[in-house]
């Protein structure tokens, strides 16, 4: 079993190493178009992908059409390979090609958030290219620690560390990262963390999102309690030919949550208003989220699962 899951991973590491090499053959501008292609061609082999994508849409807009829902959703499936791709292909340029491919707003929300002096937490989602954006944030003063989930295949997972953390960021895995979130924002770093994919029932605290309950990390909202540092939302918007905006809006200061009786319900109401940033985000630009993510699967006690 053992050795059929290295042949396996080792398979995948020369399709990546393959497709990668690709790339570098294709004319400037052509990732995009070979990602669109690529991320086609899988949802039609991960058909249950495009089931939860098209489900999802129709709960989160029933005002929309059917032909509205399912071009949002063609263009969801496009833009996810294309930005797969042009990471991979970014991880070829320069710090200079970096910042002139990645635009910056709202840097100043960064800067007063660094100044309290107690760190600050980058709080994000699986949006645009949230890869290449954390690439860039690396480039503003300081570097960034972004939590991280390890992929099963560790050759793969050796090649997308490098591409992350070539210009200086630093990794802290999921599993056990307390400490290490603690020890970096106590140290007045910036850690970044995306918070909007399902956890499970006995890790979650739910919240709205796009009119459902969601199973949400409360682990931000823990974090910014303990520590007091600011939270900074920030989003990686997609501007067309491989470039993007990366946009900085206004911290979130445990401060605000003072009023509520204890500190459960404080937690309950920063973790709904870190998704209520992704939620703007996304439904101003809803081709850019990861709809084939089954993100409402976990349920509260007492309410039917769905399929």
């Amino acid at each position: 079993m053992r050795s059929r899951s290295w042949a396996r991973h080792r398979a995948e590491h020369l399709l990546f190493r393959a497709v990668s090499g690709t790339l570098g053959l294709l004319p400037e501008g052509s990732a995009a178009a070979f990602g669109s292609i690529a991320g086609r061609l899988s949802l039609q082999v991960a058909r249950s992908r495009k089931r939860i994508l098209l489900e999802n849409l129709a709960a989160a807009f029933p005002e929309r059409s059917e032909n509205e829902r399912r071009r949002i959703a063609q263009e969801c499936i496009d833009r996810f390979g294309a930005t797969f791709m042009e990471f991979l292909e970014s991880s070829a340029l320069s710090r200079a090609e970096v910042e002139e491919r990645v635009t910056v707003e709202g840097v100043e929300h960064l800067q007063a958030a660094r100044q309290r002096g107690k760190g600050v937490f980058l709080l994000s989602a699986h949006f645009g290219s949230w890869e290449i954006g954390a690439v860039r944030a690396g480039l503003l003063g300081e570097p960034i620690s972004s939590v991280v989930r390890p992929l099963d295949n560790p050759l793969l997972e050796e090649e997308l560390a490098r591409r992350r953390t070539r210009f200086g960021n630093r990794l802290i895995q999921k599993k056990d990262a307390a400490r290490e979130v603690l020890r970096a924002i106590r140290a007045g770093q910036t850690v970044a963390i995306l918070i909007d994919q399902n956890v499970l029932a006995e890790e979650a605290i739910f919240v709205p999102f796009f009119g459902r309950l969601a199973a949400t990390t409360p682990s931000l909202a823990l974090f910014q309690m303990k520590t007091d540092a600011a939270v900074v939302p920030v989003f990686t918007w997609p501007i067309g030919g491989g470039r993007y905006r990366l946009v900085f809006e206004t911290p979130i200061l445990a401060s605000e949550f003072e009023s509520a009786p204890d500190r459960s319900e404080r937690v309950r109401q920063a973790t709904a208003r870190y998704t209520a940033a992704a939620e703007r985000a996304i439904r101003e630009y809803p081709a850019a989220w990861l709809w084939m993510h089954n993100r409402w699967r976990t349920r509260p006690e007492g309410e039917a699962v769905s399929s």
